[in-house]
């Protein structure tokens, strides 16, 4: 079975959106993860007409199944 990354994105009273993405090993490179995150902040910001720099981050995980309300990026 696939293996995703994970990670929810908020601002204040906007809705939280967790977005995913599919692994390319059984442990992602911190280069790999890091730009996982970097681009779901992106998607959050350009989604809800924000900077990036205000995007608060939630939890990373890894070797994760898909979220069922979960965004792919």
């Amino acid at each position: 079975m696939a293996k995703y990354m994970t990670q929810a994105m908020s601002f204040g009273l906007i809705a939280k959106v967790t977005y995913y993405r599919k692994q390319s090993s059984g442990h992602p490179t911190h280069t790999e993860s890091g730009q996982f995150t970097t681009d779901a902040k992106d998607a959050y910001a350009q989604l809800h007409g924000i900077a990036a720099a205000l995007v608060e981050l939630g939890t990373y995980r890894s070797n994760q199944g898909v979220p069922s309300d979960g965004e792919e990026i």
